[in-house]
């Protein structure tokens, strides 16, 4: 059934509570249509919403096993943002990280665990860019701390069963993490695929 003749004079706040209604009654149909309108009266108006509220199409995507078009709503996530979105340089990294978290559950929940570490690392990274750009230097500290890097890499490498790329992964993190101003995320990515293949 086509939602949109219902959603008429309806605001965005309407549909993404009638979205997230939908998808707790297993219409994840239903749920993903109303997402796509309500991001159309969010592009219409001037109003900013949180990453969060768009990273819920991709995950209801691939909840219907619709997964390349998924895989596809993270990609023009990150190339061509969101609608309203604030392009401030202190904020960028920070919506960055919030993508590649859930490109990495996206990747967990497909059992692609090794594929899912080099997202959990791109998350880690962008966020302390982030802090880094807003100038936090008490909480980027405590982040990109030695014991912060292992506890992040061992979340990510228990899935895989591959402890034993603890201490390249632990390297790579850190000497990125002292770097932060020139952070190169394809080839951050590239290199993480080297050590985890």
């Amino acid at each position: 059934m086509n939602t949109q003749m219902f959603s008429l004079g309806k605001s965005a706040n309407d549909l993404l509570a009638e979205a997230t209604q939908k998808k707790k009654e297993g219409n994840l149909e239903a749920a993903v249509d109303l997402l796509r309108q309500a991001y159309e009266k969010i592009k219409a108006s001037s109003l900013d919403y949180s990453p969060g509220v768009f990273l819920r199409l991709p995950m209801y995507l691939q909840e219907l096993g619709r997964t390349d078009e998924a895989w596809g709503e993270f990609n023009r996530l990150l190339t061509h943002g969101y609608p309203n979105q604030l392009k401030i340089p202190e904020l960028m990294p920070m919506a960055h990280a919030a993508i590649y978290d859930k490109m990495r559950l996206f990747l967990q929940r497909k059992k692609k665990h090794s594929q899912a570490v080099k997202f959990g690392v791109l998350s880690y990274l962008s966020e302390a860019l982030g802090l880094y750009e807003q100038k936090r230097k008490e909480e980027l500290d405590l982040f990109i701390s030695p014991r912060e890097i292992e506890s992040l890499l061992s979340k990510l490498l228990k899935k895989t069963g591959r402890s034993d790329l603890m201490q390249r992964l632990s390297e790579l993190v850190s000497n990125e993490c002292k770097t932060l101003r020139s952070l190169d995320v394809k080839e951050v990515a590239h290199r993480i695929d080297e050590i985890v293949r």
